[in-house]
This record gives structure tokens, C-alpha cells and sequence, in this order.
């Protein structure tokens, strides 16, 4: 994993995407088409009826499935990660583009998920948890039981980002920012008040 190089998920990320598509898409299409089927076949007095009513479940339910189809391909080649020496950056969008930047100083966990079907494909995603984010449970890559404020899926080295990450987050201690001179005013006071004795005792 090279710092500071933009990369993008793998191809079969979008064979993962199909598939759920597929799975999603199979009780509305199979009762959308069963639906005019079976009102032909058990209720003759349809046709004295507005009948092409019954095919809008239908219709709409490939509308979808065109549209998704579609989208799924320009979505995933919409996907950019990138590991720089400071931070995380994860963009993503078709139509609206986002921008999620993780510094490392604010990482508290970094997660590995690979569901049964990402396994099939060979991908994961890395969930990396920051203190305080209230984000989508599981993000956006499969269930969880809490927030990722970004998260980097659809990648089959996606242990060797979450160790680069781990190793990057060791390096810096929690919430680190710049440094900020501490004044000790208590000794600054101190020294005041011996000098406005000095000048008393003139």
C-alpha cells in the first residue's frame, strides 16, 4: 500500500453490487409478474376490466431495476481512497460528490468486514471509527453495531489498509494537533509581585 496514491475498488465490487440487486429485485419481480398471470387464469370477467392496470407493478419494478443497473457501474467507478501520511480520504458520489477526510490522530478503531458474498468475490471493507461520530450503523459496507465516519470497501487487500492505517494512527497520540506553548502564570505572577516588592523596598 503506497502513501499518498489514490486508488480505487476493485472491478468485482460491481459484480457484488449486481448480486444484491438481484436478490433484492426477486420477490417484487416475481410477484409483479405473477399478479397478471394469475388474474387472467382465475378471474375471466378481467377482461371486461381496465387489464393493463395490472402490469404498473410491473413496469415500475423494471424501471428500477434499469435504473439501478445502470447507476451500479458509474457509481463504483465514482470511488476514490487515498492514504496520505496524515489522514484518511475516502470520495464517492454519481451525482452528488462527498468528500470524507479521517485524520489519523482522531482514529480510535479500524474494523474489517467481509459479508458471504464480498467473501465470494474476494473483497472487504475497512470501517474506520473515529470518537463521537454518529454516521449510518455499519456504514456503508455491512452491518455493524456502530457509526464508521469513513470506510473503505470493495478492496481484496483490505487487511493491509487497516494494518497501514493501524500503523499510521500508533504514530500519533489521541486528538493531536498543532503545538501550543503551555505559560506557567502562576510563576509569571509570582515573579511580578517580587518585583513590585523590589521596587516597594526603593
Amino acid at each position: 500500500m503506497k502513501i499518498a496514491e489514490r486508488f480505487s475498488p476493485h472491478s468485482n465490487l460491481k459484480r457484488v453490487y449486481y448480486v444484491y440487486l438481484v436478490l433484492a429485485a426477486a420477490i417484487p419481480l416475481t410477484v409483479s409478474l405473477l399478479l397478471p398471470l394469475v388474474a387472467f387464469l382465475y378471474v375471466p370477467e378481467i377482461w371486461q376490466s381496465p387489464w393493463p392496470l395490472l402490469f404498473i407493478p410491473l413496469t415500475v419494478t423494471l424501471t428500477v431495476i434499469f435504473i439501478a443497473a445502470y447507476w451500479i457501474p458509474r457509481y463504483c467507478s465514482s470511488i476514490f481512497y487515498m492514504l496520505s501520511e496524515e489522514e484518511v480520504m475516502v470520495e464517492r458520489g454519481v451525482w452528488w460528490r462527498m468528500k470524507h477526510v479521517v485524520p489519523y490522530a482522531r482514529v480510535m478503531s479500524v474494523d474489517i468486514i467481509q459479508g458471504p458474498i464480498s467473501r465470494r468475490f474476494g473483497v472487504g471493507a475497512v470501517h474506520v471509527h473515529t470518537a463521537g461520530y454518529t454516521g449510518p450503523a455499519g456504514g456503508t459496507a455491512g452491518p455493524g453495531t456502530r457509526g464508521a465516519e469513513a470506510t473503505i470497501w470493495g478492496i481484496p487487500d483490505f487487511v493491509d489498509v487497516r494494518n497501514t492505517i493501524i500503523d499510521n494512527v500508533r504514530q500519533r497520540p489521541l486528538f493531536a494537533g498543532p503545538k501550543v506553548e503551555i505559560r506557567d502564570f502562576g510563576s509569571e505572577i509570582l515573579e511580578e509581585l517580587k518585583a513590585i516588592r523590589e521596587l516597594l523596598r526603593k
